[in-house]
């Protein structure tokens, strides 16, 4: 069976499964949309689409709501994430309203949650667009790969200029993993410096242009920690900056953060040569890595895991709209390449946010 028919079948069965478990009438899953009954779309493709995006958006939402990230994950995640992955591999998905609503209203969410989470124990990490992460301690936040979502080329998708200013607002450091736009977005960059907050980036990053100058530029020193000052010198971070490469030869620097509670993270950005196996075979045995945040298509990423040997893995860059259609990596895919995983991991999408607890025992898939 080819995989679009079998796409097509576990959206259906989960709409039947959803409606068995949940009826409209308790739930609430009802749209709250203005809908015509009596509508039909014969020869009328692109409101078709339109109105489908909008019926699966509406209950992924829903259904996001009911079941936040866990582990072990529950199989309605699963499915709803795959409902996802069906609507944003539509070729015109950027431009529709109800992804780019669906969009909004999730950065919104995760906003919300960031001006009110505390964290106490452990760390809660937002996953925002393509690969961007904000990480918060009881001490500190950091920020990575901050966009507003400019690379998927589409006006009316990207998240507006004051909601990326009031993320920033949150976080205490910005982390950039290379030049790209999808990860690399400069009015969050100048958002940060303007505030007094730190942005580190590989030198090429707006080489040659008056924000260059503004930003930290730490040693690329395999497995040694370097200090960095965050909250006006208030607090210290470490850092180890690992040198990382998209490709053959692009930039692509691999930070692995210590907060002042001693929880260490490292995302990965593009990362994607093999000839940098060398250190990341090894970096496990050198220091203890609590969270990674990997590119879900990176160059196998089994071997990643091992080297990194996290205590949990939470994957990025599922959905950029602005790669063509076969590299937009969908969730299934993640799953297929994560099956073997040394470690636990997690699949979330926009705005969604985990609760992560060091001394939780380990899950395995």
């Amino acid at each position: 069976m080819k995989k679009a028919s079998v796409l097509v079948i576990t959206l259906s069965a989960l709409m039947v499964f959803l409606a068995g478990v949940y009826p409209p009438t308790e739930t609430g899953i009802q749209s709250s949309r203005k809908i015509d009954p009596l509508k039909h779309y014969w020869s009328d493709l692109d409101g078709f689409f339109n109105r489908q995006a909008e019926a699966t958006l509406d209950l992924v939402e829903k259904v996001l709501l009911r079941f936040p990230p866990a582990l072990p994950e529950p199989l309605e995640r699963r499915m709803v994430l795959l409902m996802v992955d069906g609507v944003l591999h539509d070729v015109a998905a950027p431009r529709r309203s109800a992804v780019q609503e669906f969009f909004h209203s999730r950065m919104e969410y995760a906003l919300e949650e960031m001006a009110t989470t505390r964290v106490k124990e452990g760390a809660v990490i937002w996953k925002l667009y393509n690969h961007g992460f904000v990480v918060r301690t009881s001490s500190v936040t950091i920020g990575f790969d901050l966009v507003r979502g400019y690379s998927s080329r589409e006006d009316g998708f990207p998240i507006s200029d004051h909601l990326a200013e009031q993320i920033v607002r949150h976080c205490d450091v910005l982390f950039i993993s290379h030049r790209h736009r999808d990860h690399a977005d400069e009015f969050v960059a100048q958002s940060f410096i303007d505030s007094g907050k730190p942005v580190v980036a590989p030198l090429e990053v707006w080489a040659g242009t008056p924000i260059h100058e503004q930003i930290t530029h730490l040693k690329l020193e395999m497995h040694k920690k370097q200090p960095l000052p965050v909250q006006n010198g208030g607090r210290l971070l470490e850092v180890v900056l690992y040198p990382g490469h998209q490709g053959e030869d692009i930039p692509n620097n691999v930070p692995l953060i210590f907060s002042p509670e001693g929880l260490s993270f490292a995302q990965t950005g593009d990362q994607s040569n093999t000839d940098d196996f060398a250190w990341i075979d090894d970096v496990g045995k050198h220091h203890e890595v609590d969270l990674l945040l990997p590119n879900c298509w990176t160059t196998d990423i089994s071997r990643m895991i091992r080297g990194f040997d996290p205590k949990l893995v939470i994957t990025g860059h599922e959905n950029e709209l602005g790669h063509s259609v076969d590299h937009r990596e969908p969730f299934w895919l993640t799953y297929d390449r994560l099956q073997e995983s040394d470690a636990p991991f997690l699949l979330m999408t926009w705005g969604e946010a985990f609760h992560y607890r060091p001394n939780a025992p380990r899950v395995s898939e």
